[in-house]
């Protein structure tokens, strides 16, 4: 499989632009997109690092493949590292790293 990333310009964007690497290479390997296609908004629960949060906002993590961080219903920011994204387990079966 291919994968292109638009990557940021810059080397301090090295972090942020790992986050778009992994997300695109888990795409490789049968990981779906768990965001709103029109609002780049993560779906709720598959899309979010900590759906069992309560309170559920602000989210402290993004699921690697929702791509943001929920700080609410309607806002949401990219991580700046992936040390605040996730793997979810609907994207860890489709890895196959669960069963």
């Amino acid at each position: 499989m291919v994968s292109v990333v638009n990557a940021f310009a810059g080397e301090r964007m090295a972090s942020r632009n790992n986050v778009i690497i992994a997300h695109e290479l888990l795409h490789t390997l049968g990981a779906t997109d768990k965001y709103d296609l029109q609002t780049g908004r993560p779906l709720f629960p598959e899309g979010y690092g900590e759906p069992h949060r309560q309170p559920r906002y602000p989210q402290q993590s993004a699921e690697i493949m929702g791509g943001r961080i929920a700080l609410s219903e309607q806002e949401a920011e990219m991580p700046a590292s992936l040390k605040l994204a996730v793997v979810g387990d609907k994207t860890a079966q489709e890895i196959g790293w669960l069963r």
